[in-house]
């Protein structure tokens, strides 16, 4: 959830800087792709653009359990301006190859496009955690994120579905990223969050910026920004979670961790006595017993502020298993951590539903989240890691910074 942080001052920047933008107008779209198509529940999706005057296709894996003659069309991404001849929205049967035309905003260039679903086995481990292939960020429009000439990147690699991403989106306008594939992207070997001060978001309560990733989807409205909004809250910016079936013992990984030497808050300020810590969580959830509350089924935590591995070495990783606690944690397990029940120490895990009610918009609805026991099936899981764990409320220590690799589960 941290990431909510950058993205946050971010998005109030690039509010501020929208009145300075060019608007002189060049010519007609030329762009007839899509640059997003998902269903709900999906476990596989890729886009296959080709060339201008190529069939496009999108190839999209579901569990053995949906029923492909009744799925719900969850995003349609268009070049801008571009239009469709069909409804794709409203499209439920997918027993059949699905084809349509879709026309560049100058009327004079379009192409045929076909989405193809199929069964598919749902994956064990989660596509690109071993944090060694990245591509480029693209935001709503499907333009690269840059700032000062330099790309953001997602675990990836532009194909295929990745259910990871971070704030980058949000990133841009700040003028520095938080999260990077280090040492770099032409040979990345891990993925480097960082905490940062960010003066420009000072003076508003929101100058702590933090790094994360996530498995999940960041949608920028501009209504959740502290300054600007009217519903001031960055949560409301991050729709957590990804398709996941399986009930794995623990989770492995390799971090490297060190924490800022003074934790500040959103304004700048010292605060006296805190000490920074990185936070990283897997939540195992059923969401379909119920449309009204999420049952955690499952979860591991590790939240600490201990230095762990070594940044002067490039094999200075540590590696961690965190065994995966299912059902209601006991009274000694959250009296030891007690950031593992629901809603955390500063209520700081709080989820919500998203609901497209237009381009880039979507009500959110907060998700009542209770425990379930081992017994429930899973069929969503959520995974943070974040270089501090109150980054969402705007506190930490700037030079914080974790490292994460080769994350894997165990069965």
């Amino acid at each position: 959830m941290k990431q909510l942080i950058y993205r946050f001052f971010t998005l109030v920047t690039a509010v501020f800087l929208t009145g300075c933008v060019d608007e002189t107008y060049y010519q007609e779209n030329k762009d007839c792709n899509l640059i997003e198509f998902s269903i709900k529940g999906q476990i596989a999706n890729s886009i296959v653009t080709g060339s201008p005057s190529d069939t496009g296709f999108v190839f999209i894996g579901m569990p053995l359990s949906a029923d492909l003659s009744n799925l719900e069309v969850n995003e349609v991404k268009l070049s801008p301006l571009a239009k469709c001849d069909k409804d794709l929205k409203t499209i439920r049967n997918f027993t059949k190859d699905i084809s349509f035309k879709l026309t560049a905003e100058d009327n004079a260039v379009s192409k045929i496009w076909i989405v193809r679903v199929a069964y598919q086995d749902a994956p064990r481990q989660l596509p690109f955690a071993d944090m060694k292939q990245w591509t480029p960020a693209l935001n709503s429009l499907g333009n690269p994120i840059q700032t000062n000439g330099t790309s953001a990147y997602f675990p990836g690699n532009g194909i295929d579905f990745s259910p990871w991403q971070h704030a980058a989106r949000a990133n841009q306008m700040n003028f520095f990223f938080t999260v990077n594939p280090m040492p770099d992207v032409t040979n990345p070997q891990y993925a480097c969050m960082e905490t940062k001060f960010y003066n420009g978001g000072a003076s508003m309560g929101f100058g702590i910026v933090t790094g994360a990733i996530f498995t999940g989807i960041f949608r920028y409205d501009p209504q959740h920004l502290p300054a600007l909004g009217s519903d001031p809250n960055p949560r409301k910016m991050v729709d957590f979670g990804t398709p996941f079936y399986y009930k794995p013992t623990a989770i492995r990984f390799k971090m490297r961790y060190k924490a800022g030497d003074i934790m500040r808050d959103g304004h700048g300020n010292e605060v006296i006595g805190g000490k920074d810590s990185c936070d990283i969580y897997i939540i195992l959830q059923n969401r379909s017993l119920n449309e009204n509350v999420w049952y955690r089924v499952g979860a591991a935590w590790l939240r600490t502020s201990e230095a762990t591995g070594n940044f002067n070495d490039a094999n200075g990783f540590t590696e961690i298993i965190l065994p995966i606690v299912y059902g209601e944690p006991s009274a000694s397990v959250l009296n030891e951590k007690p950031y593992m029940a629901i809603g955390g120490t500063q209520g700081e895990v709080v989820f919500y539903r998203f609901v497209p009610i237009g381009d880039d918009k979507y009500d959110k609805i907060q998700m009542e989240e209770q425990y379930g026991n081992a017994e429930m099936n899973v069929d969503n899981i959520i995974i943070t890691f974040s270089s501090s764990a109150y980054g969402d409320l705007f506190l930490g220590a700037p030079d914080s910074r974790l490292d994460i690799r080769d994350i894997e589960f165990v069965y």
